[in-house]
């Protein structure tokens, strides 16, 4: 449901709230603290703390391409990885939803909770999220965490 929102730009951000009259257009500023208005894709894309975790992502994935500037094409993008069998789109997928949330809870914890976190702990969060969410829904993922924590390629059937 959450990746639902986010692609038809349904998620509470702070613009989306504006648009509903529920936040004054003085509070737009982004949650990270960039000073950007909060939009979906700058909060998801383009925002420093989050362009930093995609590029600790596609790093770990291995691969580097052109950072698409829109929601939907970088979802697109990421889950069918050009080149790659049918079979990795699922793992992919898994991954970009762990990112997207992962970056939705550290903002909402900054805004609630007055906390902070850095690149590297949301990214840890991002391989432990997928991870536990492939164990949990793929039967035939027999990987431990350390397998997946350094190699997911080789995890997801990828040599």
């Amino acid at each position: 449901m959450f990746v639902w929102c986010l692609l038809r730009n349904r998620l509470p951000t702070k613009d989306n709230l504006l648009r509903r009259n529920v936040l004054h257009a003085n509070n737009l500023v982004c949650a990270i603290g960039c000073g950007a208005p909060e939009t979906a894709t700058h909060l998801f894309l383009d925002c420093e703390m989050s362009y930093n975790l995609w590029l600790h992502v596609w790093n770990w994935v291995g691969f580097s391409v052109v950072h698409p500037n829109q929601i939907r094409d970088h979802f697109i993008q990421f889950s069918s990885m050009a080149g790659m069998s049918c079979g990795t789109y699922s793992f992919f997928k898994v991954i970009w939803f762990a990112c997207v949330w992962v970056i939705w809870k550290d903002r909402n914890n900054r805004i609630l909770k007055n906390t902070t976190s850095n690149t590297l702990v949301l990214f840890e969060k991002v391989k432990l999220l997928s991870f536990l969410w492939l164990k949990a829904k793929q039967t035939s993922f027999n990987y431990c965490y350390h397998d997946w924590w350094k190699h997911p390629l080789p995890c997801m059937g990828v040599h």
